[in-house]
């Protein structure tokens, strides 16, 4: 099943290390089937998270289309990367690209190439990595596939599979 990512802005009160509360805006990504069930899904993961009132201030359709986790678990950042799938047009032969979206994790920029080149390296199609930057992804909400013999991740988590 292919993963529909829909981007979600949410603001609320944080009280920071200093025991002031400020009003703070971050960006989560998850995965859904309709803007319905992603208000649904973030709605109940921020209940859980937040103590408080908070506001769903944007819902978006991602561009994302491929998640690449990873096993370490200091790769706690996501990256967007860009890649561009080149193809030859057979009637004129001239070079077509088509863009594809990641989101890979890793602690540095360095170490979401090495995940990605490491995701990338089963493609047959020759590609191109065109952008691979730092997002303000506070966390990522796949589905969770129940399964006995795995143990569930933790929201945020990298796991083996991805999808």
């Amino acid at each position: 099943m292919t993963a529909n990512w829909f981007e979600c802005k949410v603001k609320y009160l944080k009280v920071g290390d200093d025991g002031k509360e400020k009003k703070v805006s971050e960006l989560y990504l998850l995965d859904a089937l309709s803007y319905t069930e992603a208000e649904g899904r973030i709605t109940a993961e921020l209940s859980a998270m937040i103590q408080g009132d908070y506001e769903i201030a944007g819902l978006k359709r991602s561009s994302i289309s491929e998640w690449v986790v990873s096993n370490d678990g200091n790769d706690d950042k996501w990256f967007k990367a860009k890649i561009s799938i080149i193809d030859a047009d057979h009637l004129t032969g001239k070079e077509k690209r088509s863009h594809q979206y990641f989101l890979v994790a890793g602690a540095t920029l360095e170490r979401a190439l090495a995940n990605l080149q490491e995701s990338l390296s089963t493609y047959i199609v020759p590609y191109e990595i065109a952008s691979l930057a730092d997002t303000a992804f506070v966390d990522v909400l796949p589905y969770e596939v129940k399964d006995e013999q795995a143990p569930a991740a933790e929201p945020g988590q990298a796991t083996p599979g991805g999808e």
